[in-house]
C-alpha cells in the first residue's frame, strides 16, 4: 500500500495546475491492493481515500486521509494499518498540517508534520523503534506531503504538458524529504486484469531513494482520460516483489468512475 501514497506531487509554479480543481465534499476512492512474490500472488488489502472541503484560517481548503489495510485473511499472517491524515490549501496545494500513523509487525508509530511557510520550516515529530525525535528542515513551495499528492495529481491541466515531460519533485514523506522525478507519457488504452478496457494517461515516477523500491524501475500509473484524473491503476516493482493497485469504487460530487 506504501505504493500509493508515492503516486504523484509537483512543482508549484512549474507544473501547470487547472484553476478550479475537481474536488468536492464526500470525493471517495477505494483501491484494491494485489501483491506478488514467490508463491504470494493475491489481493492483500484495501486502500481508501477520502477528501472533504474545510476552511483554514479564512482561506479554502481541503481535508484528505489515505487509509489502508489488510485484508482478514491475511492479518492471520500479517496485520498492517497505514492511516495518513492531512490538511491543504485549495489555491496551491500547500500542505498546512498532515500525520501519519502506522501499525506494523514490530512497529507501532508514526510522524506528524508541521509547516512554517513564513519562515519556510517543516518541523517533524518521528515516532519510532527508538523513542520520539525531531527534525526539522528548510521548505520552499513546491513540497508537497503524502495527504496532498494524490489529489495534487487531479488537478493538473494535461492539455499543457508534453509527452516525455519530466519534473523534479519534493516530497515530505517518513522522516525525510526526499525528490522523485515524475515523467508524462502521454494518452494510451488501459488493458490489465480487473479493470475495463479504457483511453488513459500514463504517468511514471522514478523513486531513487530509500529501501521500499526497486530504484531501478519506475512505479506506473494509469490516469482517467477525462477532467477528474481518477487513477485507474498502478504497478509498482518492490525490492521484494510487485504491488498492483487497481480502481474499485470512485464517488463523491465532482467524482465518477
Amino acid at each position: 500500500m506504501k505504493a500509493l501514497v508515492f503516486l504523484l506531487s509537483v512543482i508549484l509554479g512549474a507544473f501547470p495546475f487547472k484553476t478550479a480543481p475537481l474536488l468536492g465534499s464526500g470525493d471517495k476512492q477505494v483501491f484494491i491492493i494485489h501483491y506478488k512474490w514467490g508463491l504470494l500472488n493475491a489481493d492483500v488489502c484495501r486502500v481508501t481515500c477520502t477528501c472533504d472541503s474545510v476552511s483554514w484560517h479564512g482561506q479554502p481548503a481541503y481535508k484528505a486521509r489515505i487509509y489502508g489495510k489488510t485484508e482478514k485473511f491475511c492479518e492471520a499472517i500479517i496485520k498492517v494499518r497505514e492511516d495518513f491524515q492531512g490538511t491543504f490549501l485549495a489555491a496551491d496545494m500547500r500542505p498546512v498540517k498532515s500525520s501519519r500513523k502506522a501499525v506494523e509487525p514490530k512497529f507501532n508509530g508514526g510522524e506528524t508534520y508541521k509547516y512554517d511557510w513564513e519562515d519556510g520550516k517543516l518541523d517533524m515529530t518521528i515516532n519510532g523503534k527508538h523513542g520520539v525525535k525531531n527534525k526539522s528542515f528548510d521548505i520552499s513551495p513546491g513540497l508537497l506531503d503524502v495527504p496532498s499528492i494524490y489529489y495534487a495529481v487531479r488537478s493538473i491541466d494535461l492539455t499543457k504538458v508534453t509527452k516525455g515531460q519530466q519534473f523534479k519533485v519534493k516530497v515530505a514523506v517518513g522522516d525525510n524529504v526526499d525528490t522523485i522525478t515524475f515523467i508524462y507519457d502521454g494518452r494510451e488504452m488501459l488493458q490489465a486484469r480487473g479493470v475495463d478496457k479504457v483511453m488513459a494517461n500514463k504517468l511514471r515516477i522514478s523513486v531513487k531513494t530509500g529501501n521500499t523500491f526497486d530504484s531501478k524501475n519506475d512505479i506506473v500509473i494509469w490516469l482517467s482520460d477525462d477532467d477528474f484524473l481518477v487513477p485507474l491503476y498502478f504497478e509498482a516493482p518492490m525490492t521484494l516483489g510487485k504491488v498492483v493497485g487497481r480502481l474499485e469504487t470512485s464517488t463523491g460530487k465532482k467524482s465518477r468512475k
